[in-house]
């Protein structure tokens, strides 16, 4: 369902959006990911609500740090291999894949190559003016 979603011409620019480059706390590679808000809004629900959609496109070797998101988060894979462990489980997803993490579930995404490329675009559903990832501490 949602590949039909990002395959209508209104969410074009989603997927071809031009990536900002940001330093990701805790990033494993040398070469720093480009991660770039697409789209945050309000949603018309009680109580009040609002979606984020973020696209990352990440180089070998890129890992996040531990963290969790804080609303029900879903990812589609564009191109390359992620791999996403939570609970000691390792899902992974390919090109045209999804994978989905329900809130408050500690995980660490990954590019699963180590030669290629990985790009994906997360949409996520939380609370108005919360944060959408909190960054879980080393103990």
């Amino acid at each position: 369902m949602l590949a039909t979603l990002l395959a209508r011409p209104a969410f074009a620019p989603l997927v071809a959006a031009a990536a900002l480059v940001c330093a990701v706390g805790g990033a494993q590679a040398q070469e720093k990911a480009q991660i770039a808000d697409v789209l945050k809004t309000a949603l018309s629900v009680s109580p009040a609500q609002e979606v984020m959609v973020r696209q990352y496109d990440v180089p070998p070797g890129w890992a996040t740090p531990k963290h969790y998101h804080t609303g029900h988060m879903f990812l589609y894979v564009v191109e390359g291999t992620g791999a996403m462990e939570t609970e000691g489980q390792i899902r992974t997803a390919r090109s045209g894949e999804v994978l989905n993490q329900l809130p408050e579930k500690t995980m660490v995404m990954r590019n699963a190559s180590a030669t290629e490329r990985l790009k994906f675009v997360v949409f996520q559903v939380g609370a108005t003016g919360a944060p959408m990832v909190v960054v879980v501490k080393s103990e």
